[in-house]
């Protein structure tokens, strides 16, 4: 008799167990989706400003570089955009002629499963100006 009235005590035990795991279980789970969804869209803004970079370094120094900005950054929020997983992205750029380098950093949002878990996100990337030069050869002579 013992064993059956024991058996009884423990009836429901298993379903308010999983009624306490489950959530802390699936938060869990969802917060390990939000880690990698934010580490994907960080990746897309440090591609997104690379892509920057590449377009804004090739601007000839003596031309007004300050006109191709603007362009450069509406390309790179445009990239960010088309690779998604980035809400609001934000591009800035700097052309610094004395130092020689340009950068372009890209800020937003990643998208976020759990509500009230804004995560920013932001990629930066630099390079010198390109400069082309003729090849005069090893004399000097235009060949």
């Amino acid at each position: 008799m013992n064993g059956v009235s024991g058996r009884r005590s423990e009836r429901g035990a298993t379903a308010i167990e999983m009624a306490i795991v489950a959530p802390a279980f699936l938060l869990f789970i969802f917060a390990i989706i939000e880690v990698a969804l934010w580490m994907h869209a960080r990746d897309i803004a440090q591609a997104a400003a690379r892509e920057g970079v590449s377009e804004l370094r090739v601007v000839d120094p003596g031309s007004q570089a300050g006109a191709f900005q603007g362009s450069v950054e509406a390309a790179a929020e445009d990239y960010a955009r088309r690779l998604g997983d980035i809400q609001d992205p934000v591009a800035t750029s700097t052309y610094d002629e004395a130092s020689g380098r340009v950068t372009v950093t890209l800020t937003g949002e990643a998208i976020d499963l759990i509500p009230g878990w804004d995560l920013s996100v932001s990629g930066s990337a630099s390079g010198l100006i390109e400069t082309f030069r003729p090849d005069f050869g090893e004399n000097g002579d235009d060949e």
